[in-house]
């Protein structure tokens, strides 16, 4: 009992050579939002001496004013006094911001320090630093007047941003919406997102930070809920919009096809944890646009009249290699007939990481007999697409149709698919067999791709990019 109870008192030296080190010496933030608290991050002390050492003072060098605040030994605060570290020991600090608003539309740097002032009179820092981004809260607004919303600012949007009937929200060129997580815009009037090349419009999650060191959270799926378009909502128009992170992309409830649903063009709808686009019954013209990324199907059609020209439908979903095919289409859902009247792909891409990617379905009778009374008009101009055509090579007409064995198939296509890294540029790699096998008739009122590029007048390239060096 005498031996256990007689160990060492810890001793604490004052010598000048007895120094403290970091982890790091600067802990820079993504852009943070204003008013709204960022994530944590942290970095620690260490103490590699042999004896321990007494740190009398650690501060913010701004006294909290620049919005940083740091948890030091479970205690939050801006100044701490008496902090002990043992011989070959450690402390972590965690430092988070709530960014003040800067009254500017641009991001403006906020900088701060931790001061550490060691027993021995010993100084050092640790850098802080981050981009404040002022930015306009949305909390379940319902609107019910036309409504303009600029691009000066972000919006961050929480619970759900609502249209009313024969209400319409226009966003100017160049906005940007940020979803909280559950969150989703509600058109039951009219949407007309149309942007520019040079200012797209853009709709993602609200999370600025990063899930590991190499993978922010912009580029993960599921960050907000995503649009609807309800039934009573037409004439709605997206152009030169980039949508990402949702759960879903777009939804358009059955409309009827006396008018025209949705207009897509020179638009990204990427990185979906459910499906990019889904529509029941309606008419919807895309064009020059991307649909890529989603954990069941890219596209799901039930029944409608619908045309895609000069469109890249890419299925290559990160979290799964089993995930849905990238188009579906049908003309009947749980022996409801839903007649496919016009479904034209023209100068387009199909494509994916499985066998096939193109999934149809027609109306089966009571006899189990596939009905020709139910419009089932489905045709493929001019496209690459990774199917098996076995009985339905009439709906293909000169098309490059991709097989598993191919050199050139699925993700050799595009210039990079980096699903480790969860990066993708569906432009067209050298080796594309998309280039080159479009119909000049088709392209005729796309004389330029998705990224401003004029097209050839002879042989376009299929899909919403025409190759360049």
């Amino acid at each position: 009992m005498f031996l256990f109870s007689c160990s060492d008192e810890e001793q604490f030296t004052v010598d000048s050579n007895a120094l403290i080190s970091f982890s790091k010496d600067t802990i820079a933030f993504d852009t943070v939002f204003s008013t709204i608290g960022s994530s944590t991050k942290n970095f620690q002390v260490y103490n590699r001496n042999d004896k321990g050492v007494k740190l009398t003072d650690i501060r913010l060098a701004s006294g909290g004013k620049n919005g940083f605040r740091i948890n030091v030994d479970g205690q939050y605060g801006t100044q701490f006094s008496n902090i002990n570290i043992l011989k070959e020991d450690s402390i972590f600090i965690f430092v988070e911001i709530t960014a003040n608003p800067q009254d500017e539309d641009s991001p403006i740097l906020v900088k701060d320090s931790i001061m550490f002032t060691q027993e021995n009179g010993k100084r050092h820092k640790v850098i802080l630093e981050a981009f404040g981004q002022d930015v306009i809260i949305m909390k379940d607004v319902v609107l019910d007047k036309d409504t303009t919303l600029s691009s000066a600012k972000p919006y961050v949007i929480y619970d759900s941003l609502v249209v009313k009937e024969n209400v319409t929200l226009t966003l100017a060129p160049g906005t940007t919406l940020c979803f909280h997580s559950g969150a989703e815009l509600d058109v039951h009037g009219t949407l007309e997102a149309i942007g520019t090349l040079d200012k797209p419009i853009t709709m993602r999650g609200d999370r600025t930070d990063k899930m590991f060191w190499y993978l922010p959270y912009d580029r993960l799926d599921g960050q907000w809920e995503g649009v609807v378009f309800f039934s009573e909502s037409v004439d709605n128009e997206l152009s030169y919009v980039d949508m990402h992170g949702a759960n879903f992309g777009i939804e358009c409830v059955y409309s009827g096809e006396d008018e025209q649903k949705l207009s897509i063009r020179n638009s990204s709808i990427h990185n979906m944890q459910n499906y990019c686009l889904t529509s029941v019954c309606n008419k919807i013209n895309v064009s020059n646009s991307q649909f890529s990324n989603a954990g069941t199907v890219c596209v799901q059609l039930f029944g409608g009249t619908y045309q895609f020209t000069h469109t890249t439908i890419a299925q290559f979903y990160p979290w799964s290699s089993d995930s849905g095919c990238a188009l579906w289409f049908t003309n009947v859902d749980e022996d409801y007939a839903y007649p496919l009247n016009k479904l034209t792909f023209n100068n387009s891409i199909i494509t994916g990481q499985s066998e096939d990617e193109i999934m149809g379905t027609r109306y089966v009778n009571e006899n189990g007999e596939e009905s020709d009374n139910i419009a089932f008009n489905v045709q493929f101009n001019n496209c690459l697409v990774r199917t098996d055509t076995t009985g339905a090579s009439n709906l293909f007409v000169d098309c490059a149709i991709e097989h598993k064995d191919s050199i050139t198939c699925g993700a050799t296509n595009f210039r990079n698919i980096d699903n480790d890294n969860f990066i993708y540029n569906f432009r067209l790699d050298t080796l594309s067999r998309a280039r080159n096998i479009g119909n000049p008739t088709y392209s005729k009122n796309y004389k330029k791709d998705k990224n401003g590029v004029i097209r050839k007048t002879d042989h376009p390239d299929a899909g919403c990019y025409e190759f360049v060096e």
